[in-house]
């Protein structure tokens, strides 16, 4: 389920992402993730969604994580000390 894994530097790199997973080379995430697969998200787990194929506004995979900052172009969520809301 994931799209890609490892780090995307510039707006470039994520422009790519996108296009190669509009031409159907890298899989878009079409549906909230399952328990076993939230499980498996790990740094560099990169997850692209179509906001309207997936019906999905926001992420949630039940995590805790930092107030947004925007850097280069990006946002910039970082996990607060691995602390999970589910359990």
């Amino acid at each position: 389920m994931c799209t890609y894994h490892g780090h995307i530097q510039t707006p470039a790199d994520a422009i790519k992402l996108f296009e190669a997973c509009r031409l159907g080379l890298l899989p878009r995430v079409q549906r909230w993730l399952s328990e076993e697969e939230k499980k498996s998200i790990k740094s560099g787990s990169v997850y692209v969604w179509d906001e309207q194929e997936a019906r999905l506004r926001r992420w949630r995979d039940g995590r805790t994580w930092s107030s947004r900052r925007v850097s280069g172009g990006f946002r910039i969520y970082q996990e607060i000390d691995g602390e999970s809301k589910r359990g």
